[in-house]
Parts: C-alpha cells; sequence; structure tokens
C-alpha cells in the first residue's frame, strides 16, 4: 500500500480556507473510482505476519500515547522522541510499555470472534463485561463502563450500549478485528461494526467510524498499492452505510495533506465535534470523527515510516492513546511485522500474548474458510 505524494497547493482547487473546518456538502454518491485489478495475492505466512504486524502496531500506538493521554499539545510538540520508546505512566502507577482499555478491548473482541468463528454480538459484550467483572480493565471511559455494568446486571446486549449522542472513540479499537474477519463490502463491513459497536455505544457514527477503520486495515492487509485519493474513497464506501458526513469528510481529507501537519492537525480535532466540547488547551476532543480523521491524516504523510506517523499523531495530545493506536494497526498491516521498530517490538507489555491472539484469530479464519495451505491467499474482495 503505497500512497502517492501530497497534492500541492494548486491541485487542492480553490478556497483552501473551507477545506476541513467547515462540512463537505451533502451528496448522495460519491464517484467513488473503481479499483485496480489485484496484484499477485499474499501468501499465508505474509497475511499472518500483517496480522500480527496489525495487532501490535495498535497496542505500540497506544503504549506511547497512554501515559500521554489528556495532555495538551504544546508540551508535546517539543518532544522529538515521543516515538523511539516507551515511557512510564505518570508516578509510576503503570510500568512502561503498558497499554491502555483500547487494546483490551481488541483483544477481548479476537478472543470472542476466535471463539465463534464468527462475529456474534452475545459473545464479544461476555468477554467485555468480564474485563470489568475481573476488575482488570484499565481507565476505562464511562460509557464503556456503564454499558459493562448493565451487561453485568442482565440487559440484554442490544440494549446495554450507550444513547445516541455518546461517541467516544474507545468503540474503535475492537474493529480492527473485523478488519481481518469480515468481509470488504460495506454493507457487511456496516453490519458487523454495528454488532460489534452497539455493545457500548448506539450511535451510528460510531459504528461509521469502525467501518472505515476496519476497512483501511483490510486495505494495509491486502497487499494492494493505493494513492491517497483511492485509499480514502475505499473507506469512505464503508462509511457511507451508517453514517454519510463522515463518508463525506474520509472521501475529502487527501485534500488536507497539503497542509502543513501545525495547520492541518487544528483542523481536524474540530470537524463534527461542538465547540462546548472543545479543551482549551487544544488536544484531540473524546470523539470518534477528529480521531479518526486525525489517524488517517498521520497514516497519508507516512505511509511506511510508522516512527515518524506516530511522532506526528502523538504531538496531538488529549485522546492521543486510541489515535495512535489506530494508526499502529494501519501502517502494521501494511508493512508488517519487521517494519515495526525493533525496540517497541520488544519492549511492548504482553507482546507474546498479542501475537498468540492474532495467530489463534488467523486459524480460526482459515477454519472457517477451509484454505488449503499449499494455496496463495489474498483478503477476500
Amino acid at each position: 500500500m503505497t500512497w502517492a505524494r501530497p497534492l500541492t497547493s494548486d491541485e487542492v482547487r480553490g478556497n483552501a480556507e473551507l477545506l476541513v473546518t467547515t462540512r463537505w456538502p451533502r451528496v448522495a454518491s460519491h464517484a467513488y473510482p473503481s479499483r485496480p485489478p489485484p496484484t499477485m495475492p499474499l501468501r499465508l505466512a505474509e497475511l499472518q505476519d500483517r496480522l500480527r504486524a496489525s495487532m501490535l502496531g495498535f497496542a505500540i500506538g497506544d503504549a506511547l500515547g497512554f501515559p500521554l493521554r489528556g495532555l495538551p499539545p504544546p508540551g508535546l510538540t517539543r518532544l522529538t522522541h515521543v516515538a523511539d520508546d516507551f515511557a512510564a505512566r505518570p508516578r509510576g502507577r503503570f510500568a512502561k510499555g503498558q497499554f491502555s482499555d483500547d487494546t483490551q478491548m481488541m483483544l477481548a473482541t479476537a478472543e470472542a470472534v476466535t471463539a465463534e468463528k464468527r462475529i456474534d454480538g452475545r459473545s464479544v459484550a461476555a468477554h467485555l463485561s468480564w474485563l470489568w467483572q475481573e476488575g482488570v480493565i484499565l481507565q476505562p471511559p464511562t460509557s464503556a463502563s456503564d454499558a459493562a455494568q448493565a451487561l453485568l446486571a442482565g440487559t440484554p446486549w442490544m440494549g446495554a450500549g450507550a444513547a445516541i449522542g455518546v461517541r467516544d472513540p474507545s468503540c474503535l479499537s475492537r474493529a480492527l478485528v473485523l478488519g481481518f474477519w469480515s468481509e470488504p463490502s460495506p454493507p457487511r463491513l456496516a453490519h458487523d461494526a454495528q454488532v460489534l459497536t452497539v455493545v457500548t455505544h448506539k450511535d451510528p457514527l460510531c459504528a461509521a467510524a469502525a467501518s472505515a477503520f476496519a476497512r483501511a486495515v483490510q486495505l494495509g492487509l491486502s497487499g494492494e498499492p493505493h494513492d491517497a485519493a483511492a485509499f480514502c474513497a475505499e473507506v469512505s464506501k464503508a462509511a457511507a452505510p451508517a453514517n454519510q458526513e463522515l463518508a463525506d469528510e474520509l472521501y475529502y481529507l487527501p485534500r488536507a495533506l497539503s497542509w502543513a501537519p501545525d495547520r492541518a492537525l487544528p483542523a481536524l480535532r474540530r470537524v463534527g465535534v461542538a465547540m462546548s466540547e472543545l479543551e482549551a488547551e487544544g488536544g484531540l476532543p473524546a470523539h470518534v470523527t477528529p480521531v479518526l480523521l486525525t489517524a488517517l491524516y498521520c497514516v497519508l504523510k507516512a505511509p511506511a515510516d510508522v516512527r515518524q506517523a506516530l511522532t506526528l499523531v502523538l504531538s496531538t495530545g488529549g485522546e492521543v492513546d486510541v489515535a495512535a493506536g489506530l494508526v499502529g494497526a494501519i501502517i502494521g498491516a501494511h508493512v508488517g511485522t519487521e517494519g515495526l521498530p525493533a525496540r517497541l517490538r520488544r519492549n511492548v507489555l504482553y507482546g507474546d500474548s498479542l501475537v498468540d491472539a492474532a495467530d489463534r484469530l488467523f486459524d480460526a479464519r482459515l477454519a472457517k474458510e477451509q484454505v488449503t495451505v499449499a494455496q496463495p491467499v489474498t483478503v477476500r474482495r
């Protein structure tokens, strides 16, 4: 997955001041470009390595951002080596390399899908609520905790989630599993994303953002080349069934690549968020839209250099742990485990468990599809 150069200012097509900071016009459907024919299919070993790298990459990004969660960006922009190694959580409460609740919920989802060999909302709900029952969940948001308590009290999994209007990004991490397991068609992604997210969040925007992230992971796992416009068109199509406004933002995201990060990142954090919800310090708000758009912008700025992309996203502050996790997962799926910094691979906590979870999910998918090991495979189109 190699992206073309960013658009020049002449290519932006007029009035750059309107880009990102205002809403895009609503359209019935975009003229999505047709996908090129697939290149040589991936072999099993390479696909398995990419899945491992995606899950490791998410945990690495999450663990880098966990100590920085909630911090304002002014101090972070001066930390040029923020993605070189892990930092201990302030006051030493957590060890270096510890990831947050986002990776925990991603792993719980992987366990549920591995056990059932399908996207099953009841199983996902049971595996997620177990984290709260055992008291092992690390600093989750209120929405997820309330949903878990409702599940433990006997509320059905389709009714336990937070009400419409609650759109925090804690619902996104489990969509990494969706990116490997589900079919790439927008209707299927939308359905499966709704099953995964409704357990904690009923708002359709959460399902749309999860679908878009899942599709981004699929594009990395595919091994096929995509320029920025084609990449964003694909993730836009995935989001469209659940939320057209988010699909519009994703479709036009390549236009922001002509902007320098110090201009683009403050603009992206405001997209889709009421002014009353924005913190004065300027970090990423707890909202799926700016978190997803910021992560994808950083990916597109450095599509093959996970350290550079992570350094960029970590400078944003606020809800930086989940944003950095998205960056690590998408680029990890593209570059494989050898493309992840060796120090970070070695020092992320529970790295062996992450690889084991990826392998068991991979084996479950092979068993489901009844793939002959000797044959080459690719992510289904």
